[in-house]
């Protein structure tokens, strides 16, 4: 019985995708049941249809939709909610390659119908192009039109779209850049705008959020793994879109973020359009990833330039503290010691339970030992005070012991000797003042 019941259906929606479908009647002229005996009809068949339809009982609710769906195509929308479902079910069991063409062709034109009457194309878009991806056979000519389809709705829909069109595009364009369909720049651009549609939904909570949210992570994962995630598909299309919107914060944001999630952050135009956002939009964050790439660079008074930056920004305590410590490194390595000291005291007053600071500070004095007294007694004494900051690192944090003891190690053996610090009428343990700058009290030791 069933099987000749799925014959039936079959049969109707093949002549329906060959000829029903051009029927307009009653409907012609816009009305959403037609006039006299055709809105009768018209009632009746509708009314029939959605009894049958509600109790899943498509085989009795199939004929009175036709008339329906025929000669009043305005009559409700469920004429094409219900058409589908009909057809889906019909187009699952059916086995015949041509056939089935046929019907997927069927399941088209009723998603066709829907956006002439019902005024939704980039919604219904979405639709055909799932519906059309989900039953069509596996082929690249297939993905092409699905994505197609897929691309229109999300372009038309924007925030509106749907996880599953968005997830379905993406995983649509990853599968065509593999065939060799589509060059990778696509797939990027497709990922963009993605991606950015995901996130607004996500972080406004608009319509569906939830769904995107569970979809996002999947995306994502499309796209790493497509092999469309170099740097040399995302830096052309980026450099072209920064000369035509230098100033579009919504595209240096979605670009810099991309750029940044696929390794491409060392590249001149991740620099670049981080500049201009910074620019436009400045954040303790951006200055300091400016600031870290400068430093990588040996641009050190552009990397200081930009820490100062983050330190103004910055309203976290612990964050402006790393800032400080990372300033005074730049600047020592520039060759201004005090003012390196200063940043990491600066760095310490912040976070007093870091440790970092008394090794930058150790490593400040270290190179200051050259210049600090014109004998050479006075130059190694230099190297005590520095030793001091070292020990005073690891007990304050002893997570820094490994790297204290090994600066200790470096720098103890500069201390003077036994027979220099007696010629200078002093023993261990007596009590020393550095000179110049420094000007700090510390123990005097024999190497």
């Amino acid at each position: 019985m069933r099987t000749i019941a799925k014959g039936i259906l079959t049969t109707i929606f093949v002549v329906l995708a060959i000829s029903i479908v051009f029927g307009q009647k009653g409907a012609e002229d816009g009305s959403r049941f037609g006039h006299g005996e055709d809105s009768i009809r018209c009632i009746k068949n509708l009314s029939l249809y959605r009894e049958y339809a509600k109790q899943k009982n498509y085989e009795l609710a199939l004929e009175p939709w036709i008339i329906v769906y025929s000669e009043c195509p305005k009559a409700t929308k469920y004429i094409y909610i219900d058409g589908i479902k009909m057809i889906s079910g019909v187009i699952k069991k059916e086995q015949d390659t041509e056939q089935k063409k046929v019907l997927i062709d069927s399941m088209m034109r009723i998603h066709d119908k829907r956006m002439k009457n019902y005024n939704e194309k980039g919604k219904v878009l979405g639709y055909k192009g799932l519906d059309f991806l989900k039953y069509s056979e596996r082929n690249a000519e297939n993905f092409k039109i699905g994505y197609s389809f897929l691309k229109k709705s999300i372009e038309l829909q924007k925030y509106k779209s749907s996880a599953p069109a968005v997830l379905t595009c993406m995983q649509t364009s990853s599968s065509l850049f593999k065939a060799g369909e589509i060059e990778g720049e696509q797939v990027v651009e497709d990922y963009s705008i993605i991606y950015e549609i995901a996130e607004y939904v996500i972080t406004n909570k608009k319509k569906g959020w939830q769904n995107m949210e569970k979809a996002k992570p999947s995306i994502d994962k499309i796209f790493e793994e497509s092999g469309a995630a170099q740097c040399e598909n995302l830096v052309p299309l980026y450099t072209k879109k920064f000369e035509e919107t230098p100033e579009g914060i919504e595209f240096l944001n979605k670009s810099t973020t991309l750029l940044r999630a696929t390794g491409c952050n060392e590249e001149k135009l991740f620099f670049a359009l981080i500049n201009k956002l910074n620019s436009l939009a400045p954040t303790a964050d951006l200055a300091s990833e400016l600031a870290k790439l400068s430093n990588k660079n040996k641009k050190l008074e552009e990397a200081a330039r930009y820490y100062k930056q983050a330190i103004e920004l910055e309203v976290d305590d612990k964050r402006k503290a790393n800032f400080y410590l990372e300033l005074g490194d730049v600047i020592r390595r520039l060759g201004n010691l005090s003012q390196a000291r200063t940043y990491a005291l600066n760095s310490i007053e912040l976070d007093p339970a870091s440790g970092y600071p008394y090794l930058l500070i150790g490593n400040i004095y270290a190179a200051a030992s050259k210049t600090c007294g014109e004998e050479e007694f006075h130059q190694k004494a230099v190297y005590w005070v520095a030793v001091d900051k070292f020990l005073k690192a690891k007990t304050i944090d002893p997570e820094l012991t490994e790297n204290a003891n090994k600066f200790i190690e470096t720098y103890r053996p500069h201390f003077p000797d036994n027979e220099t610090i007696f010629f200078y009428n002093y023993k261990q343990g007596d009590i020393y003042t550095v000179g110049c700058w420094i000007n700090e009290k510390t123990k005097v030791r024999a190497r």
